[in-house]
């Protein structure tokens, strides 16, 4: 299976260019909309009611102890891995560096269920795969009722360039999370 590094290198410029486009404004197109309330929404392009596990998603979240934590992303790129009684465990990216989100999703790559088109991960492997390490710092936990907006799925063919795009929105400056995030590898 070729690796994220091996896809982008063989394109051309001006294929990598008009990818780049093309999801700049998709994430631009959805970001508009993310805001609409959870009541009107209808099921139209990427936004799903439900989530599916092993799969990429947008939302923007209201941390339930945000006055007791050190930081919280606003607007997490996550991919669920478990549920939990009134939400789910997800894989937030935006909890490490851009260049280490890309091994971290060179290494998911590695994971896809072909019948679903999503990855097949767990906690367990998280712990025991020594190439998934990026994951550690990443996992957060999340409740449905904290989910305040529409929850936008990213179409497998945009996960490594949203994933590159600088939408996280902490409380804190990045950095100081990037820096944090380094020292759970």
């Amino acid at each position: 299976m070729a690796t994220i590094l091996d896809n982008l290198f063989s394109k051309s410029p001006a294929e990598i260019r008009d990818r780049g486009i093309k999801s700049l404004n998709w994430f631009r197109e959805n970001l508009r909309n993310i805001r609409v309330p959870y009541n009107s929404m209808l099921k139209q392009g990427n936004f799903v009611s439900t989530i599916e596990f092993g799969k990429l998603y947008m939302f923007v979240y209201d941390a339930k102890h945000k006055e007791k934590l050190p930081y919280w992303d606003l607007f997490p790129l996550t991919i669920p891995y478990k549920p939990t009684r009134n939400g789910f465990y997800g894989i937030n990216l935006h909890y490490i560096r851009p260049r280490d989100r890309v091994v971290l999703l060179d290494s998911l790559y590695q994971l896809i269920n072909a019948d679903s088109d999503s990855f097949d991960v767990s906690y367990d492997l998280i712990t025991k795969v020594s190439s998934l390490r990026y994951a550690k710092p990443c996992i957060k936990r999340y409740i449905t009722t904290h989910i305040d907006s529409r929850i936008s799925e990213v179409p497998r063919e945009y996960w490594e360039l949203v994933a590159m795009l600088p939408s996280q929105q902490f409380n804190i400056n990045a950095n100081t999370v990037y820096k944090e995030s380094r020292g759970k590898y």
